[in-house]
C-alpha cells in the first residue's frame, strides 16, 4: 500500500501514527468497485499519547494506492 502523505504524525506528541492508519485501511477491506490509481480516505486512529499524557483520537486523511 502506498500512502500520500507517506507518514502520519500526531501534532501534539510527534508520535508516528502511520502503522495505525495502515491498519485502519486494512480493516476497511477491499473496495467494492476496483478503481485504478489513488483513492481518497479518512480514518480515525488513536494516538497512544506520550510523556504521561493520555491517548486521544485523530482523524487522518489522504490518498492510498492498494
Amino acid at each position: 500500500m502506498t500512502l500520500d502523505p507517506g507518514r502520519y504524525e500526531c501534532p501534539d506528541h510527534h508520535t508516528d501514527l502511520t502503522v495505525f492508519v495502515e491498519e485502519a485501511l486494512d480493516e476497511q477491506g477491499p473496495p467494492v468497485a476496483y478503481k485504478k490509481g489513488p483513492r481518497r480516505f479518512q480514518v480515525i486512529v488513536t494516538c497512544p499519547g506520550a510523556g504521561g499524557t493520555g491517548a486521544h483520537r485523530l482523524t487522518c486523511t489522504g490518498t492510498h494506492t492498494p
